[in-house]
């Protein structure tokens, strides 16, 4: 994979993961409960159902380009469609947050890392994302395996990084959420909208 293709994969990747979502608020809520520390297990939870998701995306897409280039060129175009409209449907939803205040069931690392795992995995936006992200940084005339085996741990890595990043300043950003409650929705939309029209304006 080429530098500079690698390099805008982690600029867009780090904008994407950077936006609070179901899986950072799990972790600024087990971080307020449980401490940063044994937020790591939730973070782990959350990048191991990542790495299956987008494992099952890689295969798919890598059928696709061996098969057909028009058929991935379709998938390209379908995939900032994609984000356009989740962009968009992010943007006008309500704000939604996970409660703090929940009761407590245990802090035992296996419950954590279930957590974490189960809220990443069952969330079935995150394999139409990557279907549409992963699409605008392959280059279907090089070997598609040995780019997703960069993708797909770049991605992880910065998740992971994100998830402890909030967990760690979780006091602050849920009062800060709280206080704005529809700004979480309406960042993660403008984020994506902007990254589906850089998307078209460089290809």
């Amino acid at each position: 994979m080429p530098l500079e293709n690698w390099l805008a994969f982690v600029a867009a990747s780090l904008i994407l993961t950077m936006t609070p979502g179901p899986s950072i608020l799990l972790g600024m809520v087990h971080a307020l409960r449980f401490g940063t520390k044994r937020t790591l297990y939730t973070a782990l939870g959350d990048i191991s159902a990542n790495m299956i998701q987008m494992l099952l995306v890689a295969a798919g897409l890598g059928i696709v380009i061996a098969n057909s280039a028009v058929g991935f060129q379709a998938i390209k175009w379908t995939g900032v469609g994609v984000l356009i409209y989740m962009a968009v449907k992010m943007w006008r939803s309500a704000p939604t947050l996970i409660d703090a205040a929940a009761p407590d069931r245990s802090s035992h690392p296996a419950r954590l890392y279930a957590s974490g795992f189960a809220v990443a995995f069952g969330n079935p936006k995150a394999l139409v994302f990557f279907t549409a992200f992963f699409p605008q940084f392959i280059d279907p005339a090089a070997p598609v395996l040995p780019q997703l085996s960069i993708m797909c741990p770049t991605m992880a890595a910065l998740d992971f990084a994100f998830v402890m990043l909030y967990a760690a300043g979780a006091k602050q950003c849920l009062g800060f959420l709280r206080q704005h409650p529809r700004l979480l929705n309406r960042t993660a939309g403008g984020t994506l909208l902007t990254a589906a029209g850089i998307l078209t304006s460089t290809r």
